[in-house]
């Protein structure tokens, strides 16, 4: 259950990212999602992006004893039934009905291997046209291949975290997306199990359109493995 209320928190952060960056927002909840994630001696990779996020924000938790409650009492005293009111079972005029369908997300993945290390990149782009970029470091040695599919990995993870169920995925790895659209066969053992997983995320994410993009066309998250295999290098040398 806590789990959820972080996931929810994670969601609405993404979601509402300017309000938070202006706000201080109030937390009340029964339980504190942000102090059952810091309290945990050994975060794994979903736990440690949350961590992550959660301390770019000044988020106070309030308890949420009689908050509800009052809440509920306050609104109907302020908004009386009136004594002539009757109720209806017809359903309102269809023309007033309106869903407004958000345009699925972009996601640019990129991952690449150099002598000194290996580094990847996921970029998203909101419906609303909003960047959100992110890179990484990997501490083994591995191929190009598999570093793509790390990259590519992270970020639909990240949109499984998101809920983001409508993903429209680039990259510039021609055999990891042609893998995946099952032109191509998985020949090398090694790439089967993210395969294998990559799969399986897209089955949980539903509506995901994969598509080849040339590397001059990829710029969004070209530059992020490069960058991400800077940042662990100045690290070891401080």
């Amino acid at each position: 259950m806590i789990e959820k209320l972080c996931l929810a928190l994670v969601f609405a952060i993404q979601k509402l990212k300017h309000h938070f960056q202006a706000h201080v927002i109030r937390l009340v909840l029964r339980a504190n999602p942000i102090k059952f994630v810091m309290s945990k001696p050994v975060l794994n990779d979903r736990l440690a992006r949350w961590y992550l996020q959660f301390q770019q924000f000044e988020i106070v938790y309030i308890p949420q004893k009689a908050v509800k409650g009052q809440a509920l009492a306050d609104f109907l005293a302020d908004h009386p039934i009136p004594d002539d009111w009757k109720l209806t079972d017809e359903l309102l005029d269809e023309d007033t009905m309106v869903i407004e369908v958000q345009p699925p997300w972009k996601m640019y993945f990129d991952g690449a291997t150099h002598r000194e290390g290996a580094g990847g990149g996921v970029v998203f782009v909101t419906s609303q046209g909003e960047v959100m970029p992110y890179s990484f470091t990997l501490t083994q040695h591995c191929t190009n291949n598999v570093a793509e599919y790390q990259a590519l990995i992270l970020g639909l993870e990240m949109a499984v975290d998101m809920r983001q169920l409508q993903l429209h995925i680039f990259g510039d790895s021609e055999l990891v997306i042609n893998q995946l659209l099952g032109s191509y066969e998985v020949k090398k053992p090694e790439l089967r199990r993210y395969y294998d997983y990559a799969q399986k995320l897209i089955g949980w994410l539903g509506n995901v359109t994969l598509q080849h993009v040339p590397r001059k066309e990829n710029k969004k998250a070209d530059a992020l493995p490069t960058l991400a295999r800077h940042k662990s290098l100045s690290t070891k040398n401080g």
